[in-house]
């Protein structure tokens, strides 16, 4: 259904979303939009916050239960206004072109034997919406490195706050008991979300995954804010 619309879409979009300078094809940014987006380089080699070479502080402290961190962004202009057009605009066009770009970088990467699972919304959340970000973010992910679909075992059970202007600890205690598991998990598993800050969701679900029989879990994110 996704790729059914953002094929529509790119027949009439002939124009740099970023831009807005003429495309020979439609969909996506023009090549030099591209090359200026804010592209993950460098960070911690667990949790990938921006600008750490090594490990960083918080996870030299209390080590993650995910193994690693796959960013393909910096949460940087003009990410954070592309996000919002997608959130708010109900239009996950952006998502696609994005995970292509995200795959190119960070395809090889990722490891072949794990299966994709996206961070889930509540139902409600998600009707309001009309889709899961990070579940398209995964399909497309999956298409994108011919993987299979995305499993759907996760299940958000309880309505949350927004978690952007919250804190660490508050953050902590407003996800707490909202995530369920349907069944057992693989092995291993790659963890899909839009935007990774402290990385609070991201952990409290590979613990929940890990508890359930999960041996490793790695995490593919979008976008890593820089703190």
């Amino acid at each position: 259904m996704h790729n059914a619309i953002l094929n529509i879409c790119s027949l009439f979009n002939q124009y740099c979303p970023l831009c807005d300078s003429p495309l020979k094809d439609g969909g996506g940014p023009c090549a030099e939009c591209l090359e200026d987006l804010p592209y993950h380089h460098r960070g911690c080699d667990i949790c990938a916050l921006p600008g750490v070479t090594g490990t960083c502080e918080n996870c030299a402290k209390q080590r993650p239960s995910f193994s690693r961190v796959f960013a393909g962004f910096t949460y940087r202009f003009p990410l954070p206004q592309i996000i919002h057009r997608v959130k708010k605009g109900a239009d996950p066009e952006a998502i696609h072109w994005l995970a292509q770009t995200l795959t190119k970088r960070l395809g090889a990467q990722l490891p072949a034997d794990a299966a994709l699972i996206a961070v889930p919304m509540h139902p409600i959340d998600e009707l309001i919406r009309g889709f899961n970000q990070s579940q398209v973010l995964a399909e497309s992910i999956a298409q994108q490195l011919n993987r299979p679909a995305p499993l759907s075992i996760l299940q958000k059970s309880r309505r949350t706050e927004h978690q952007a202007h919250l804190n660490r600890a508050q953050r902590r205690a407003n996800l707490a008991h909202c995530f369920e598991i349907e069944r057992s998990p693989p092995k291993r598993l790659i963890l899909v979300d839009d935007v990774m800050t402290t990385g609070t969701t991201v952990e409290r679900i590979s613990n929940l995954l890990l508890k359930s029989g999960a041996e490793e879990v790695f995490i593919c994110t979008l976008c890593r804010t820089p703190d």
